[in-house]
């Protein structure tokens, strides 16, 4: 390994940027997930040394590189951990600019500012890598430093595609933080500094998984506590609510107005296409702009099933090219695919539905072209169900590692059937307006269900009406 002179300028050179930056900060509350990292952070300050390689990862824009910039203010100005013992880098500036890795990197680092070799570090390092997928040898790079050093804590952020990387021999080192965009307890914490009890949440997603008395006691009790001292500034929750099903589902949107806000996340697409995808899968310039077509199609589709013939026909395009996209789209996580409920050949024959990770990407598309305006149902139908599908997605990513989204193929069907550990079928609807509990009644009697859930609008609260749990779709919100 060579010494490289012009990068250590650039490190020293960051080094007073990073200080300048932590202004830019000053006033921003903190995601659940920087508490996550502190944690870890104040472990091994106290010598606990075996959780120092973790990764945050999740779609552009959601706050990691903000979440990064905390953790390095904590550590500056309240640990008081000396500035040359912690750095930030963007991976993408360093290897736009030097063509080299991250082992590489902290070589340089620890060589120009340290005069030390990596193995004989004796004091405790701290290194930020933002944009890790800009290296695709990051992870393996990650695990050297790991095992050649107990003094060098790393936390590398990035796309969805860093889980590409990483290996059974890495992921006994590594931790992994995926990094969701905002639910409704996010966007009141972030925007008005209201913090709600951390313990409603995780009732709520134990009343959908399991139906139980007890969890439904839990939830109203809760939801009693924490939308009973809900009190905005200027506005009551309901209009805060819809404000952020529209256009603050992303935390870079929260001081925008709402076409500044769909701007800033047409920028965020754009990104996606230019930037991350690439570190995935190479594609050709009229391929990208395919990519941005079928964003932009399913975007204007309907709640329902969109087969890959459908958008290739659209698009005049072929069906592999629009299989390989949607693939890509789903690493990325722009998007995620809730499959039909059924046998193999019936997954087969029937559409997978696709939805946004949050309602603000597809209700930024549609502002686009002029069609979305709450006061319309149909309108709100569409993000609301949006919304139900990241909550359940979010409850398998972080929660339920073995329970299986699906929609039910059939007419006169639910909009959404989870499946648990036990094997146990929960029909859920969303409703907005007038809606009938007719279609979960059919699933509940057809999959031979204990319970169902009606996440709707037209109720203030928590309830259990003989087999079917009603959810209010504002209260949904903080799963």
């Amino acid at each position: 390994m060579f010494f490289n002179e012009d990068l250590n300028k650039y490190i020293q050179f960051k080094f007073v940027e990073n200080e300048k930056k932590l202004e830019k900060i000053k006033g921003f509350n903190f995601k659940e997930e920087y508490f996550l990292i502190k944690n870890a952070l104040d472990q091994y300050l106290d010598n606990q040394l075996e959780n120092r390689f973790i990764a945050l990862h999740g779609l552009r824009g959601v706050g990691k590189t903000t979440i990064l910039y905390q953790l390095y203010n904590y550590l500056l100005n309240e640990k008081k951990i000396d500035s040359k013992n912690v750095l930030y880098v963007s991976m993408d500036q360093v290897n736009s600019f030097f063509d080299t890795d991250l082992y590489e990197l902290v070589y340089t680092f620890i060589k120009g500012t340290h005069n030390k070799n990596i193995a004989f570090l004796d004091e405790k390092i701290f290194i930020f890598v933002d944009e890790a997928q800009y290296d695709k040898k990051w992870a393996i790079s990650g695990k050297i430093i790991f095992d050649t050093t107990e003094n060098i804590f790393l936390i590398c952020t990035g796309s969805s595609a860093l889980e590409m990387e990483i290996n059974a021999d890495v992921a006994r080192r590594l931790s992994k933080q995926l990094i969701f965009p905002n639910n409704f307890k996010d966007f009141l914490l972030l925007k008005y500094n209201i913090k709600t009890d951390y313990r409603f949440s995780k009732a709520l997603k134990n009343l959908i998984y399991f139906g139980e008395k007890k969890y439904a006691k839990k939830s109203i009790k809760l939801e009693e506590k924490v939308l009973g001292n809900l009190y905005l500034p200027s506005n009551p929750p309901e209009f805060e609510f819809e404000n952020f099903l529209k256009s603050k589902g992303i935390p870079s949107t929260l001081n925008l107005d709402e076409s500044e806000s769909y701007e800033k996340i047409y920028t965020q697409i754009d990104a996606i296409i230019n930037k991350d995808i690439p570190t995935v899968k190479s594609f050709n310039t009229s391929t990208s702009e395919t990519i941005r077509k079928i964003i932009f199609y399913l975007g204007l589709q309907k709640p329902g099933g969109t087969s890959i013939n459908k958008i290739a026909n659209h698009l005049s395009v072929s069906p592999n090219v629009v299989s390989g996209i949607l693939d890509v789209l789903e690493k990325t996580q722009i998007l995620f695919s809730v499959k039909p409920y059924g046998g193999g050949g019936k997954i087969v024959r029937k559409p997978w539905q696709y939805f946004f990770l949050s309602p603000s990407i597809k209700a930024a598309i549609n502002f686009n072209v002029g069609r979305f305006n709450l006061n319309n149902r149909k309108c709100l139908g569409t993000l609301a169900e949006t919304l139900v599908a990241n909550g359940l997605y979010k409850m398998i990513k972080l929660d339920f590692p073995f329970m299986g989204l699906f929609y039910p193929p059939d007419k006169n069907s639910s909009d959404f059937i989870i499946r648990t550990k036990l094997d146990d079928m929960v029909p859920i609807e969303v409703g907005v307006g007038k809606k009938t509990k007719k279609q979960l009644k059919n699933d509940i009697n057809k999959y031979d269900c204990e319970f169902g859930v009606l996440v709707s609008n037209r109720y203030n609260s928590i309830r259990k009406e003989e087999e079917i749990i009603h959810i209010p779709l504002m209260t949904f919100g903080f799963i």
